[in-house]
C-alpha cells in the first residue's frame, strides 16, 4: 500500500469538508422548479480531486461525502441517501471511465457525464424503492437539468484547476 504523505492527507480533509460542507447547504437550496433536482455543487470538488489528486482519492471523498451528509442531515439509509448514494456511485464510475479511456472529453464533459449517469442512477434507485417503472417518464426532464448543471460545475471545476492552487501544492510538499 502507497504511503500517503501529511500534506496530501490535510488537503484531502480540507477538500471532503468543503464537498460536506456544500452537500448540506445544497441540501437546504429548495428544488430549481423541478421537485428533486440539485446544482450538484458537492461535485465541484470531486472533478478537482480526480484530475489533481487521483481516482481513489475522488472514490473515497465522493463517498464520504454521501455518508457523512447523510449522518449529519439524518437521512442515513432512508430513500434519499440510497438515492444520492446510487448517483454518486454511478457518476463516480462514469467520470473515471472518461477520463482515463476517453481522453477527448474536456472536465466539462466529464462533468456532464457524470451529471447523467447521476439521475440515471437515482431514477434506477426510484424503480426499486417505489416498485415502478414509471418514474421513468421522470427521466427526460432531469437529464436536461443535469446536462445544464453538469456544464456549469464542469466550468467552476475546470477554472479553479487553472488556478494552479492545487498543483501548487502538490509541488510544494512533494506529493
Amino acid at each position: 500500500m502507497k504511503k500517503i504523505s501529511v500534506h496530501k492527507l490535510a488537503l484531502l480533509g480540507i477538500l471532503t469538508a468543503g464537498a460536506i460542507v456544500i452537500g448540506i447547504v445544497e441540501s437546504f437550496i429548495p428544488s430549481i422548479g423541478i421537485p428533486g433536482v440539485k446544482l450538484g455543487l458537492a461535485n465541484i470538488v470531486i472533478l478537482i480531486i480526480l484530475y489533481e489528486l487521483g481516482i481513489l482519492e475522488a472514490i473515497l471523498v465522493d463517498l464520504l461525502r454521501v455518508l457523512v451528509v447523510g449522518l449529519i442531515r439524518g437521512t442515513f439509509l432512508s430513500m434519499g441517501f440510497l438515492m444520492s448514494l446510487t448517483g454518486a456511485v454511478f457518476s463516480i464510475g462514469i467520470m473515471i471511465l472518461f477520463y482515463l479511456l476517453i481522453k477527448k472529453f474536456s472536465i466539462v464533459g466529464v462533468s456532464v457525464i457524470g451529471a447523467v449517469f447521476h439521475v440515471i442512477g437515482q431514477i434506477l434507485i426510484a424503480m426499486i424503492y417505489l416498485g415502478t417503472v414509471y418514474v421513468v417518464y421522470y427521466l427526460p426532464i432531469i437529464l436536461v437539468s443535469s446536462v445544464i448543471t453538469g456544464v456549469l460545475v464542469g466550468l467552476v471545476a475546470q477554472l479553479v484547476i487553472r488556478t494552479g492552487v492545487i498543483k501548487k501544492q502538490k509541488e510544494r510538499y512533494k506529493f
